[in-house]
């Protein structure tokens, strides 16, 4: 009870932070059309928005939304009517532009996100500790409510935290299947794959990762015998076919019902046109053509709205996105764009940690020539690691023992591998499927260092008092880099590229400037009693919604030195501009914002908008 009372408050901390962080944001840039979409899913059954998404965390929002008096005039709008997935303009349009108070709209939106977040922490702290027991589970759910990246990106209207807990929550079920085939938890493994495919669409990697587990899980626990190669061929076939029914019927009882709730009452002749359309340009014509011809047909068109998702999250991932990485900007994605991300965006404490865990695995290996993994026999609590011979076990006694550990490292190297060659560098966001998993084992790993100790290790009370002082150093000094970069979690950098305030000349986009700071940029304009600033604005929330007259557009290349800027403003002015955009103009000296490299900024909004005062 205490343990659970010790992650309770760590969880609630993590909330309280998380929601007042949040209060002053404008709505992100992918925000603009989920809650729009979401809210038309709610009051329309009508999937005609934003079907490159699955609709689970939209409907939270949407749902939320439906309790407030919203002006619904968007939906006479162009962007309902006659647009084909007018997303983002039906999105604006109803959250800045029908009269709604788009600031408490964001807020009550944002809000039941925070679900994700919650559910993803208890499952976390639920797994470690069945895995290894109380002080591992508390390091986890530590290390995951405090993630600078995790609460970032726990309060927004996207599908990043939805899918790290369809991951957690769709691999627990699936695996306690696996070592309880009961009727119970192959009905709630079909339930909580089902949940786990409308939460994103890369989690379609779930897939593939069951089935591995499925040949892995019947390979390694057929019965002995004479006849043993006979009987781990009926043991995997017997896994294989039961996983694919999992899968199966996840798609069936699950993402087709939910489907074709939010098709009912979209005209199939439009979600036809509207389909056409939008595959129109998809490479593998076989598959795009099937599709289109689902998408009008009764019951099964809500099938092909979600094939019209999934091909079009896989032709984006194959067409890339201009951005901004280490001095270059381009649109194929780098190969080092993830692992370069990955790290500079922990904090460096996290990374202390796996050095810490890497030493006592070194140490082990050095001791024992054994694999890095082993464990109490009797009882998954209290695993240590230690103690099995590489040489005495063979692969196949390995994955049994640990076959947990192995689907998590599986399931690591399977997204990992999908993330590194996509064409797609938008943002460490990408990689949130994989936290989980990674405070989970970096956890278990940790904890089992004193077990370690107290087993082989000489001066046992020496070594224990340093590797208590050690953790304890490395997990205050994790939480004090949280508190101090609060409430801007988005742009957290750690000190290798000098913090939040530094990390935009390695790397923008979603990683720091995501237009969550139009709102902050008119409250510094008002408190300066400033009348008028130059704006080259990131995002897509209204800009005129926040700072009224006070501002003026303007792009990159429009001013080429002061001079210029002068000549529109005599008696000088104030120049704001996101970070994503000062650092991605610098691909042609016509249209840089570089001549701004001589001037000090007066204000860095949120780390996300510089503000310069251009005096004669």
């Amino acid at each position: 009870m205490k343990t659970k009372l010790i992650a309770g408050i760590m969880i609630a901390s993590a909330v309280v932070l998380a929601i007042a962080s949040v209060w002053n944001d404008s709505p992100v840039v992918d925000e603009i059309p989920h809650i729009g979409a979401g809210y038309s899913y709610i009051q329309k059954g009508d999937f005609r928005l934003n079907p490159e998404h699955p609709p689970l965390a939209k409907d939270l929002a949407g749902f939320a939304l439906s309790f407030l008096p919203l002006n619904q005039s968007a939906f006479k709008t162009q962007f309902w009517t006659s647009d084909i997935n007018g997303q983002w303009n039906f999105g604006r349009n109803l959250i800045f532009n029908s009269g709604n108070d788009a600031i408490l709209m964001a807020r009550v939106a944002k809000l039941p996100m925070l679900l994700f977040f919650i559910f993803s922490a208890i499952l976390i702290f639920h797994w470690t500790r069945k895995l290894y027991g109380d002080k591992a589970a508390l390091i986890a759910t530590f290390l995951f409510s405090f993630s600078p990246t995790v609460l970032a990106h726990s309060r927004f209207v996207t599908t990043d935290v939805p899918a790290l807990f369809g991951v957690l929550l769709g691999t627990y079920f699936f695996i306690e299947f696996l070592k309880h085939q009961t009727k119970k938890n192959f009905t709630v493994a079909v339930i909580a794959f089902g949940i786990a495919q409308l939460t994103k669409f890369s989690l379609f990697l779930l897939n593939p990762l069951f089935i591995i587990l499925a040949i892995a899980w019947g390979l390694t626990h057929s019965i002995h015998s004479r006849q043993a190669m006979r009987n781990r061929i009926y043991s995997v076939a017997k896994t294989l076919f039961t996983t694919s029914m999992i899968i199966v019927l996840g798609y069936i009882a699950i993402v087709w019902p939910v489907y074709g709730l939010h098709t009912i009452n979209y005209p199939p002749e439009r979600q036809k046109a509207d389909t056409t359309y939008q595959l129109d340009s998809y490479g593998n014509r076989l598959i795009a053509e099937k599709v289109v011809w689902a998408s009008d047909k009764p019951y099964i068109r809500a099938l092909a709205q979600y094939g019209l998702g999934l091909l079009m999250v896989t032709q984006r991932s194959i067409g890339g996105n201009t951005t901004y990485f280490l001095g270059e900007i381009k649109q194929n994605a780098w190969k080092k764009y993830f692992p370069i991300v990955y790290f500079v965006k922990e904090p460096l404490s996290f990374w202390g940690l796996v050095v810490l865990v890497l030493l006592f695995l070194g140490l082990k290996a050095k001791n024992y020539p054994a694999p890095i993994f082993s464990a109490d026999h009797h009882s998954e609590k209290g695993r240590d690691w230690y103690g099995v011979s590489f040489y005495a076990q063979s692969l196949r006694s390995w994955i049994k023992t640990y076959f947990t550990e192995f689907s998590m490292l599986i399931w690591l190297a399977i997204y990992w591998y999908a993330s590194i060659t996509a064409n797609l560098n938008i943002g460490v966001r990408h990689l949130l499927p994989t936290y989980g998993f990674v405070f989970i084992l970096l956890a278990g790993q940790i904890a089992s260092i004193k077990n370690y100790v107290l087993s082989i290790m000489v001066n046992k009370k020496m070594i224990l008092t340093t590797y208590y002082l050690l953790l304890a150093t490395l997990l205050g000094w994790y939480l004090f880099e949280n508190l101090k970069t609060f409430p801007y979690y988005l742009t957290y950098f750690n000190q290798t590229v000098g913090g939040p305030k530094g990390g935009y000349l390695y790397v923008v986009d979603s990683n720091v400037d995501w237009g969550q700071d139009a709102k902050r940029l008119a409250d510094w304009v008002n408190a300066n009693k400033i009348s008028k600033i130059s704006l080259d604005y990131f995002g897509w929330a209204d800009a005129g919604y926040y700072l009224g007259n006070k501002y003026v557009w303007i792009n990159a290349g429009k001013y080429k030195n002061a001079r210029e800027f002068m000549a529109d403003n005599p008696g000088g002015g104030y120049i704001a501009v996101s970070k994503s955009f000062f650092m991605g103009s610098r691909e042609k000296p016509e249209t840089s914002y570089a001549w701004l490299d001589v001037y000090q900024p007066v204000a860095d909004i949120g780390n996300s908008i510089f503000v310069w005062k251009i005096e004669p």
